[in-house]
């Protein structure tokens, strides 16, 4: 699956510009991701699911939302540009990258989340779209280069998870070992350059190790990389970027970037959620529910103080 031109989710910067509708880029992503990148140069790269499949029952793109513009282009669901995980009924954990057009940071109110909504194109009565209050990229995400590639989007309403379209996923708390067998959704490009689906679609792979995740170009530290060793047409791709790498319906990576989509002897490179774990639980709060919890505590212990002073009374 693929990804996008609102955000800095493109795709091989040597055919850029070949995509019409939500994947194509923007200009100024597309001059930077020529000239920059974490080695000088991303003339390869993809922000990525090709080879990928859509099981009979989605179970799992309850967890996933689509990350859109704020107006439609023409008609419902064509303004998508990347994915995002329902972490908790107020926060999106999606990709430093989503948030960013060029080097400018995209305003949070230029976003919309779209929960419940398995086919793209496709309003229903399951279908939630919040408004977002913020849009937190990572503070050492550049996007110049691409590592801390991590980003949380606070939404204005809560989302209402019911359990079948709309689901909060938990977060991983440890790296996953080489080799677990996890699955990425989304509503990206299904082959390279190619158009964006309506229905959410994905992409079985397996966890590799760091020796192999060492050797990709752009490849550090708070990352993992993962791929499908039997079938290397499964990846991610061009619109699936920002979009959950789920395994056992748990968070583990975020969809960052990768060498084409697909590729061989390649992989997709996905951000490692238990590196950024302390960040995303610290950035997860409101301001209105910090000032909410903090009334609680004074409102606790004024009744406290009142129940000691008649006791000593």
């Amino acid at each position: 699956m693929l990804m996008s031109e609102f955000g800095s989710t493109a795709a091989d910067t040597s055919t850029l510009g070949q995509w019409s509708g939500s994947s194509m880029l923007d200009q100024d992503t597309e001059k930077l991701l020529r000239t920059n990148g974490s080695h000088g140069k991303m003339s390869d790269f993809h922000f990525l699911i090709t080879g990928g499949y859509r099981p009979e029952k989605n179970n799992l793109v309850k967890y996933v939302v689509s990350v859109r513009s704020e107006q439609e282009r023409k008609f419902f669901g064509d303004n998508h540009f990347c994915g995002g995980a329902v972490i908790s009924t107020k926060v999106i954990l999606t990709a430093g990258h989503c948030l960013y057009k060029g080097t400018s940071r995209i305003k949070a109110s230029r976003i919309r989340i779209v929960a419940g909504t398995p086919r793209r194109l496709q309003r229903t009565d399951q279908t939630q779209i919040r408004e977002v209050s913020s849009a937190k990229p990572h503070p050492k995400y550049s996007p110049r280069q691409l590592k801390n590639d991590i980003g949380l989007l606070l939404l204005k309403k809560d989302l209402s998870p019911d359990g079948e379209f709309v689901q909060i996923i938990t977060l991983s708390s440890s790296s996953p070992p080489p080799g677990l067998k996890c699955t990425v959704v989304g509503w990206g490009t299904v082959i390279q350059f190619g158009p964006t689906p309506d229905e959410a679609v994905n992409g079985d792979v397996a966890v590799n190790d760091k020796s192999f995740c060492s050797s990709l170009e752009g490849f550090s530290k708070g990352m993992i990389c993962a791929s499908d060793a039997n079938d290397h047409e499964v990846d991610s791709c061009q619109g699936d970027s920002g979009g959950p790498l789920m395994c056992n319906s748990i968070v583990v990576g975020v969809v960052s970037f990768g060498a084409g989509c697909g590729e061989p002897k390649s992989a997709g490179v996905y951000t490692d959620v238990s590196f950024f774990g302390d960040w995303i639980k610290s950035n997860s709060s409101t301001r209105n529910e910090v000032a909410v919890t903090l009334s609680f505590v004074l409102i606790h212990l004024l009744m406290l103080l009142i129940h000691l002073s008649i006791y000593v009374y």
